[in-house]
């Protein structure tokens, strides 16, 4: 198919940081290609009506009429059902997990319905995900009748192991309630993308058709903000991260603070922890997460980093992870220094020396945080031949294609 193609996304695409990483950043480029981008919520969608209670029998139709057996609708036929989204699709794409659940994904207390949750929340002050009474019902119907598609691509984005949450991330209890809908929708995929290969090799058992690594990807212009002339500190050291991401700094923490003990200026920094009591105890300098892809670029290069942390726990979890925090630090004018996994893993695609450095004990953390701290000249010529890379293969433009192919491939299967 070489025309224009629509795809209507299932969910936001710019709520949060990985539905912008993953789609969000690409609906103009997509354009491009011929891909128009919209969400089910941007259509007056009877389905929608009824899974919000404003009428409709909320059982993934408008009027609880059945699709009969083999049964092969036209776009008419779709909206008379109360699928106008569907109707004018040709790609539906799902992404990640949504909690279904009236439970808060925080204390896990059950409730009867999404208002009692809603109250919860309120008086709590706890930062629930907020259930989707629709996505059940909308791919129960498509599973169940799989003639309503009528030739049209799904797709499955990941860029998680959504099928192995940790309790540690906070959202293992809230995730392991959705992997019987997330293996549905796996089952119900023509292709299912990836942002890396060992994430392609956990999920591909699971999938019905096929697995594409998708990588992400950045923009430079993201990162396009000069720092303060009086901050302190050289070199900085920067580590980004939730404060749950503690327990991986922790990797790397014996060896930063021994060097900065003999380094004298030296400056250890965090970047998206600024009121975290353990976070604030380890470091010299800590600054608050900022929402937004664009802001927190700015806000990373703000930070003036000269040298960045990437240390991850060899655990199952993080080896599906990204290369995303090499990606920013190098638009962000630093050289990284990141685990080396004893088998594949994120940091796979560094070239050790060449544009990053890996570490794989202690002594390598130690080692290569001298060699950066001792030598802007050495810093300075892998953020260099790491910038040539990034620009070269991880930018908006050239993943947009990339996806554009997986769509189109949906279509063809």
């Amino acid at each position: 198919m070489t025309g224009s193609l629509h795809l209507l996304v299932y969910g936001s695409v710019d709520a949060g940081v990985t539905d912008s990483l993953r789609i969000g950043v690409f609906r103009r480029p997509l354009t491009a290609h011929g891909i128009d981008v919209r969400t089910w919520d941007s259509f007056g969608d009877d389905v929608l009506n009824a899974g919000s209670g404003n009428g409709g029998s909320g059982n993934g139709g408008s009027s609880g009429r059945q699709a009969p057996e083999e049964w092969r609708p036209d776009s008419g036929a779709l909206r008379d059902l109360g699928l106008t989204a569907l109707a004018w699709a040709d790609v539906v794409l799902f992404r990640r997990w949504r909690s279904t659940h009236p439970v808060c994904t925080e204390c896990e207390a059950p409730f009867g319905s999404d208002a009692g949750l809603a109250a919860h929340t309120r008086s709590s002050g706890h930062r629930s995900l907020q259930p989707d009474s629709l996505l059940r019902p909308i791919v129960e119907l498509l599973a169940g009748h799989r003639e309503l598609l009528g030739g049209r691509g799904v797709v499955y984005d990941t860029d998680d192991d959504v099928l192995d949450y940790p309790a540690w991330t906070g959202l293992g209890f809230a995730a392991a309630r959705e992997r019987d809908l997330v293996l549905r929708i796996m089952a119900l995929a023509d292709i299912v993308t990836v942002a890396t290969p060992v994430l392609a090799d956990r999920l591909r058992p699971h999938v019905r058709g096929a697995v594409r690594v998708v990588r992400n990807a950045v923009d430079p212009a993201w990162y396009d903000r000069h720092a303060a002339a009086d901050l302190l500190g050289d070199p900085r050291v920067v580590y980004h991260g939730a404060p749950v991401r503690l327990r991986d700094y922790e990797v790397a923490r014996p060896a930063v603070d021994t060097v900065a003990a003999t380094i004298p200026g030296l400056r250890r920094v965090w970047v998206g922890a600024a009121h975290e009591a353990r976070v604030v105890a380890c470091v010299d300098e800590v600054r608050p997460w900022v929402d937004g892809l664009a802001e927190f670029g700015g806000a990373l290069a703000a930070a003036r980093p000269d040298i960045g942390l990437a240390p991850l726990l060899d655990e199952p979890f993080n080896r599906a992870k990204s290369e995303l925090h090499w990606l920013e630090y190098t638009l962000a004018g630093a050289a990284t220094i990141a685990t080396a996994f004893r088998g594949p893993g994120p940091y796979d695609v560094i070239r050790d020396g060449a544009d990053g450095l890996l570490a794989a004990s202690p002594a390598d953390w130690e080692r290569h945080l001298r060699a950066l701290a001792g030598s802007a000249t050495l810093r300075g010529e892998l953020v260099g031949r790491a910038r040539e890379r990034v620009l070269d293969e991880y930018t908006v433009s050239v993943r947009a294609a990339e996806w554009a192919d997986a769509f189109r491939a949906a279509i063809s299967r």
